[in-house]
């Protein structure tokens, strides 16, 4: 499994940054994007975790690389099955030892700031750490509309997968 963090989650995270430039054309298992995202909380932050080719999101709560990793494979899973892609799980390879990189692709990282603004929308409308509910936002942001492959192609993360299934 391939990650490629943000600087500023690198740095957080005890992280050397490593560059590598060779991109992943591959659909699956593909590179997943992570950066951190505030909650608005002191202290408190969140990991997304965004798909280079479905464009899918995870969220982890934490600041950290080191301890969200572990807890990554089980909420990709749970969101494959909620959206009823549960087949795909293993094509991810995400039970491989990540190999972390610095980020290469500014479109990727404009799609993660776009997400950013509607992580942090909903999860302040959370009044506790404990009221938010990563899995509904998740949800959400599997069916947000996001430009793919050139100027007027807009694909949601779920039709995505569809097109990966079908």
């Amino acid at each position: 499994m391939i990650v490629r963090a943000t600087k500023k989650l690198l740095n957080t995270s005890g992280i050397k940054p490593v560059k590598n430039l060779n991109e992943s054309n591959v659909l699956l298992p593909g590179e997943w994007y992570a950066g951190l995202v505030s909650t608005g909380r002191q202290g408190k932050m969140l990991i997304h975790f965004l798909h280079s080719s479905t464009k899918l999101s995870i969220l982890c709560p934490g600041k950290s690389l080191n301890k969200a990793l572990p807890v990554f494979p089980e909420r990709l899973e749970r969101l494959l099955r909620r959206l009823g892609y549960s087949r795909l799980i293993f094509q991810f390879q995400v039970h491989t030892k990540p190999e972390i990189y610095a980020t290469n692709s500014r479109s990727l990282l404009a799609h993660m700031n776009q997400m950013k603004y509607a992580i942090e929308y909903r999860v302040a409308l959370a009044e506790q750490d404990e009221d938010i509910n990563y899995s509904e936002i998740e949800d959400l942001l599997s069916d947000m509309l996001l430009s793919s492959g050139g100027p007027g192609k807009y694909e949601k993360p779920k039709d995505i997968l569809y097109g990966i299934v079908d």
